[in-house]
């Protein structure tokens, strides 16, 4: 059993990572549940995946008693949808699938052409990102399998553990005293750290709240085509959880990192420091032959700052992403970005991180 409609892939999504706490509770509670307790730390995108993959369909899924119908009603309201307080469960679960036709299509929806039709309100969490289709999303073939080994290597030996102790000193001078190049300066050795770290944490879908400052703001850019383009900013671990699985469920796509020193760099802020990347955008399942085909580029840009009341680690404050659907023919270079030019000006230093 696959829940396989696009718009109710979407839909569930939406409706199971509402800000409301107890609505998350559903969700991780239904993600247990369905696999029977099975997955060690459960997160949201977890659920979410094991509900995807194990329902039949949004109407059976949202009909579980587990899911009040509090929850479908205020749902609803977010969206300026508004039913008697007395409505049926069914009434509102039938209305919850007709916004989500809406709103992601459906082949089998045909809209109303009346003018008030119901909408997402102005405080709704919604995202105007573009939709892929069969022109606009063409890949380029490219595969660049060393370039995913060599990510996986490297993720692999961190074991998933963002370690700040191997990036607090210079870099050591080789056997003949030479003074180490500049891919050893502490601050390009805490973003390639960093960078490796927070993508690992992206493609396994363990990313959380917890690597963000309360006060942390997320921009992400999307560009399928030339008329295909999207821009979303938002504020506080919440939304860009929120922001994250949304683009995920959407593109289903995964981030792969240039971990060369021309795709990787760090700068010293007075604030903080910046950790610059580019990389590879891969579709998140290989093919029949076991190749993941690539479906463009991306740049990011993180602002981190040490969190004293946490150990000192590094969380994020600041979170800019570019991606863009294009021919990939050679690993992206930050001399070639187009996001992070200024960036790039900032002088290194061999300062202590």
């Amino acid at each position: 059993m696959v829940i396989s409609t696009e718009h109710e892939r979407n839909g569930i999504a939406d409706f199971f990572t509402q800000v409301d706490p107890e609505v998350r509770k559903v969700t991780l509670a239904i993600g247990n549940i369905i696999s029977k307790n099975s997955i060690k730390e459960i997160t949201l995108e977890k659920s979410l995946n094991v509900m995807m993959e194990h329902c039949r369909d949004a109407g059976s899924l949202l009909a579980k008693n587990i899911v009040k119908t509090e929850y479908l009603f205020k749902y609803l309201q977010t969206y300026n949808i508004s039913l008697p307080p007395d409505s049926s469960k069914a009434t509102l679960i039938e209305q919850c699938l007709q916004l989500w036709r809406r709103k992601y299509g459906s082949a089998s929806y045909v809209p109303s052409t009346s003018s008030d039709q119901p909408g997402p309100s102005s405080s709704s969490a919604t995202y105007a990102f573009p939709s892929t289709s069969a022109d606009s999303s063409r890949s380029s073939g490219t595969t660049l399998h060393n370039h995913i080994d060599n990510y996986n290597a490297l993720a692999a030996s961190s074991n998933g553990v963002f370690f700040s102790e191997n990036t607090n000193g210079p870099g050591q001078p080789d056997a003949e005293g030479e003074p180490p190049g500049l891919e050893q300066y502490p601050v390009n050795l805490l973003a390639l750290d960093y960078t490796v770290w927070f993508f690992l944490k992206w493609n396994r879908n363990s990313l959380d709240e917890s690597a963000f400052w309360v006060d942390a703001n997320c921009t992400v850019m999307l560009e399928i085509s030339e008329t295909q383009q999207g821009t979303e900013q938002v504020c506080g671990p919440q939304d860009i959880i929120n922001l994250i699985l949304s683009l995920k469920f959407q593109y289903n796509f995964q981030l792969v990192p240039n971990i060369m020193f021309d795709g990787c760099q760090g700068r010293l802020m007075d604030s903080g420091v910046l950790a610059l990347s580019c990389g590879v955008v891969y579709n998140n399942q290989p093919g029949p032959d076991n190749r993941f085909v690539c479906l463009g580029e991306f740049e990011t840009l993180i602002g981190l700052r040490r969190d004293p009341t946490e150990n000192n680690n590094w969380k994020i404050r600041m979170l800019k992403l570019y991606i863009r659907y294009k021919k990939v023919d050679n690993l992206p270079a930050l001399a070639n970005s187009k996001m992070l030019n200024n960036c790039l000006m900032i002088p290194l230093t061999m300062d202590i991180v």
